[in-house]
């Protein structure tokens, strides 16, 4: 999806690449009404999924748009750290000190990624590497609240709360920077609302098994694709201390994401 959105954000503004993208889970979400019948428990908890992931949808798109694509998904992945700290802190679930180190560890990632990626006599820090990190603040917030709100609500009704609250945080900076796409570009949309779709769906339902912890851990696979895709596809070098930085960045994510998961819960019970 990362990719395909940076396809798509060199014609278009980033917000209106988020907001076509909550329009088709929306569309997706109104099809499956057809089949069942979508029913809404915890309305709070499903208006914060939705606010927290559609800020940090709005906030990764927009540092894809300015960013290298391997650079901002490697920023908004450090999430799961996050999402084992809120967990801890909101959930009850488990958190080592060690994760705290990892914390730590990540940190030291990202700095160096950021250092390496900047001009010379620069430190690199500029609007939109910071935009790329608050989206990973926001992201930790949304998938521990999607754990806790999986409770008691089913995937289907997560997601349309998400595309729902993701389309009206999206909407204001879109018909502010509206541009029509044209046909081809049509085409890249909808690849990024597909793709969306599908991930979110797999992502909410494996979230009723495993615990938030554990999911921050498999979901480190996103940025070596995205890294590897933005190299291969784009061009995008990622070398030497930036390197070294995404690779203490993933590691440090995986670790403290780890640390963090101990003993399995039981499976959720069907809303």
């Amino acid at each position: 999806m990362a990719v395909t959105v940076k396809v798509a954000a060199a014609a278009l503004p980033g917000p209106e690449v988020a907001f076509v993208r909550f329009a088709i889970g929306l569309a997706a979400c109104a099809l499956a009404a057809t089949r069942m019948q979508l029913r809404m428990r915890n309305r709070m908890g499903l208006f914060l999924r939705g606010a927290y992931g559609g800020a940090a949808v709005l906030c990764y798109f927009l540092a894809i748009e300015h960013l290298p694509v391997g650079v901002a998904t490697l920023l908004n992945y450090t999430a799961p750290v996050f999402t084992a700290l809120y967990a801890a802190i909101f959930l009850g679930e488990g958190l080592r000190r060690a994760a705290l180190s990892a914390l730590l560890l990540t940190s030291i990632g990202v700095v160096l990624v950021i250092k390496g990626q900047a001009p010379r006599g620069s430190l690199g820090l500029g609007i939109w590497e910071l935009v790329g990190l608050v989206s990973a603040l926001l992201s930790g917030a949304a998938v521990a609240t999607i754990r806790e709100v999986r409770r008691t609500d089913g995937s289907w009704e997560i997601f349309a709360a998400f595309s729902a609250v993701g389309a009206l945080v999206t909407a204001v900076p879109t018909s502010v920077h509206w541009k029509t796409p044209r046909a081809s570009e049509w085409v890249v949309l909808l690849a990024v609302g597909l793709l969306s779709v599908a991930a979110q769906l797999m992502m909410t339902y494996a979230l009723r098994y495993v615990r938030a912890a554990v999911a921050g851990v498999v979901a480190q696979l996103t940025p070596v694709t995205a890294l590897a895709l933005g190299w291969l596809l784009f061009h995008d070098a990622i070398a030497g201390i930036s390197a070294l930085g995404a690779l203490l960045t993933l590691a440090g994510a995986s670790w403290g994401t780890y640390l963090a998961t101990t003993v399995e819960p039981a499976p959720l019970q069907s809303p």
